[in-house]
């Protein structure tokens, strides 16, 4: 399997070159650029939140648990006093970090039901979700989200198989085939659990109309937006 700086590099490279293209086709802001970069970087390590002790879990479930912690406070924040609101996002974010995490790898294995097809969908579900009901950003964001997300997701699917052969010694390891495939036939609960979320979010998220709308402008002149003057041909 590719380590976890390989994973990450070929993530954040991936998305912002992608990133930079949507900014320019579509004429994104800088923030939405720097959210889809974000988006799929992150998607390019999440396959390994299930590798217990690893840099990546610790890494996101730090994330996932901050994340919780500032929502929940900006939702609330007329309820509480300064100190309660501080007290409970503590709370939240130590109880996401350290007890959750903890019960997520009793249930979970490295290359497991994480390592599909499947989990990449759910994965690009929940970020549409976040995208609209959490972060409120518009829906056809939501939806570029969960695709760099996805994508970052296959990226590392696709890296773990790319390792999984020694092309110096023309052997393929005994690891090839358990990163990328559709679903994990091996754990099926947790493969059921995956379906069930998905079929979930789906109901949670954006209508997706205005996402395609976005690609459906006949006026976007893509050799004029990718390419530098002296490179095109003209006719």
């Amino acid at each position: 399997m590719a380590d976890f700086n390989t994973h990450v590099f070929a993530a954040a490279a991936a998305a912002s070159l992608s990133a930079t293209i949507c900014t320019k086709l579509l004429n994104l802001p800088v923030s939405t650029a720097l959210l889809l970069s974000f988006g799929g970087t992150i998607g390019g390590v999440l396959p390994d939140i299930d590798l217990k002790h690893s840099v990546p879990s610790k890494i996101l479930f730090s994330v996932f648990g901050a994340i919780a912690a500032i929502t929940w406070m900006f939702a609330r924040l007329g309820d509480f006093s300064v100190v309660e609101l501080w007290v409970f996002a503590i709370v939240i974010f130590v109880t996401i970090r350290f007890p959750l995490w903890a019960l997520f790898h009793q249930f979970t294995v490295h290359r497991g039901s994480l390592h599909s097809l499947a989990a990449a969908m759910m994965f690009g579900m929940l970020s549409a979700v976040v995208g609209e009901h959490v972060l409120n950003i518009a829906s056809q964001t939501s939806w570029l989200l969960a695709g760099f997300v996805v994508t970052g997701v296959l990226i590392h699917l696709l890296l773990d198989e790319i390792y999984s052969v020694d092309f110096i010694g023309a052997r393929i390891k005994r690891s090839f085939g358990s990163a990328l495939k559709i679903i994990d036939m091996e754990r099926v609960a947790a493969s059921c659990l995956i379906l069930f979320v998905c079929l979930v979010s789906w109901f949670w998220t954006p209508p997706a109309d205005e996402f395609f709308n976005l690609w459906r402008n006949n006026d976007i002149n893509w050799r004029d937006l990718l390419l530098p003057g002296y490179l095109q041909v003209r006719r």
